[in-house]
């Protein structure tokens, strides 16, 4: 399974997760290291680009995300909390993929993107035994359109 992700260069590579960690996310209350990602380039751009906020950002880099191919590794939950796309984030949305972190049954639970629900994004549980064959490799620079900043 390939996924993908937009970041600044110092974090394409890094598994660790801290950024995740310390300030938590959607699906992880902060303490709690995953990794985020797009099941597409564009999903994966409209993410980042949301969470610019419209300043000028660092040079980006396009991170290929390789998982080992095993179906038994994803998790397609059927049913997310009603408030789970809310602003700011919601506590039963954390407390959704919190428990899904600490069963560490699946190494990726796909979830639908905030801003386009029908996109899946990408949870990818540092916990899990199998995060260690997890492969990021830079495929090239990434830039938005100048036109997105006007």
């Amino acid at each position: 399974m390939k996924l993908w992700r937009i970041a600044a260069e110092r974090y394409a590579l890094d598994k660790t997760c801290d950024g995740a960690r310390l300030y938590g996310g959607r699906w992880n209350p902060i303490g709690y290291p995953v990794l985020y990602a797009g099941t597409t380039i564009e999903i994966a751009a409209l993410e980042k680009f949301v969470h610019l906020a419209g300043i000028a950002h660092p040079p980006l880099k396009l991170i290929e995300i390789t998982l080992p191919a095993d179906p038994e590794l994803v998790y397609l939950p059927d049913d997310f909390p009603a408030d789970w796309a809310d602003l700011p984030i919601s506590a039963s949305a954390q407390a959704f993929g919190r428990q899904w972190i600490d069963d560490a049954k699946t190494l990726v639970m796909l979830v639908p993107s905030a801003i386009i629900p029908e996109a899946k994004n990408a949870v990818v549980n540092t916990a899990h035994p199998q995060y260690r064959d997890v492969v990021l490799q830079i495929k090239r620079d990434f830039s938005f359109d100048g036109r997105m900043f006007k």
